[in-house]
């Protein structure tokens, strides 16, 4: 494959438009195409390395044939309307399938498609099953107009193609973090709001906080590109503790919060907490250093009138007491009685 034939391949795929559904615009292109030149087959075809595919075409039943031994594959080698005006006695096309079988194709003027910056992308063809030798210098140009609308539907589709896509990633970016690739903390928030609208009876929420224990000498000691890469690990090994239904988000910093949208019971959600400290805390190697890590956790239960800004306040509620407790463990806050679970012995309930 020679340069040109490759920069020309690659700009059509940029337009990622081959084997795409019909589209009106390219269609009425073909129709008009047809009707103002009279044929009965008029195709918008687009040149990929082994074949012509009819992004738009009238009087074909299919849509796409071998470039070798077509008509327009000798158009997109030059910039101008190419034109046979009887195929049966043309040598390069008198043994073509499209000639010698059915439909019987005679006559064909193409008009290249050319892209900014010339490269030659396709075509756009009027057919006939009768020779014609009167297709005149003003008919040509009328057919490169068309074939420059073309061009510019493709470029127009790819501007739209290319807005969509930039539109939808800064929609994810607002509500994802950066780092992680978690959900952040407007993300979170609204999923936690949306979960405790939609709780079905008999059904609890749970919402997680949990942060890193002594997290800022890590920073302080390795610096920020090593905190960020711990960051990033200790996101993968929270992900792999949840469902697909929960959300896990980082709230900044070192904080990370987990909502539980289904949670049938208090000891489902206690189990959680366990296994988040079991998967979480172990020995990291950041920049050639092994480094131990712990995590706390503070966990809170959705009860009547708890609304998502204060079950994610009894969570990190939750979180100050298991730090305050000594840290590497959670607590429970209970909505319910908005006390402390204690234990027989009068301490806090922990793990």
């Amino acid at each position: 494959m020679g340069d040109e034939e490759f920069q020309r391949l690659r700009k059509l795929y940029d337009y990622a438009v081959l084997d795409t559904e019909p589209e009106p615009n390219f269609d009425r292109l073909a129709w008009i195409a047809a009707r103002v030149f009279k044929t009965p087959i008029a195709t918008l075809s687009l040149a990929d390395a082994e074949r012509h595919w009819f992004k738009a075409r009238v009087g074909v039943e299919g849509r796409e044939m071998p470039r070798r031994m077509s008509f327009c594959n000798e158009t997109i080698s030059g910039d101008h309307v190419f034109v046979v005006a009887d195929a049966r006695v043309d040598a390069r096309f008198a043994a073509a399938p499209v000639v010698a079988e059915a439909p019987f194709v005679r006559f064909y003027a193409g008009a290249p498609l050319i892209a900014p910056g010339g490269l030659r992308v396709g075509s756009l063809c009027v057919l006939d099953t009768k020779p014609r030798d009167d297709f005149t210098a003003h008919e040509a140009d009328i057919l490169s107009h068309l074939a420059g609308t073309a061009i510019e539907l493709l470029e127009a589709r790819s501007r739209h193609s290319e807005l969509t896509r930039r539109t939808e990633e800064i929609a994810l970016l607002a509500r994802q973090d950066p780092l992680t690739g978690l959900a952040n903390r407007r993300s979170f928030h609204e999923r936690l709001t949306a979960a405790i609208e939609t709780a079905r009876p008999g059904r609890q929420i749970a919402a997680f906080c949990l942060d890193l224990d002594h997290f800022k000498d890590v920073n302080d000691t390795l610096g920020h590109a090593a905190g960020d890469l711990l960051l990033q690990q200790v996101a993968t090994r929270i992900n792999a503790e949840i469902r697909e239904t929960d959300t896990v988000a980082r709230l900044g910093g070192d904080e990370f919060a987990i909502l539980l949208p289904d949670c049938r019971t208090r000891e489902q959600a206690l189990t959680l907490a366990e296994r988040l400290i079991a998967a979480v805390c172990g020995t990291y190697v950041l920049e050639g250093r092994r480094v131990p890590v712990a995590i706390s956790v503070g966990c809170a239960l959705s009860g009547d009138g708890i609304g998502a800004g204060d079950l994610l306040r009894n969570a990190d509620a939750a979180l100050y007491h298991a730090k305050a407790a000594g840290r590497h463990c959670w607590r429970l806050f209970d909505p319910a009685t908005l006390a402390w679970p204690v234990a027989e012995d009068g301490g806090l309930l922990a793990r």
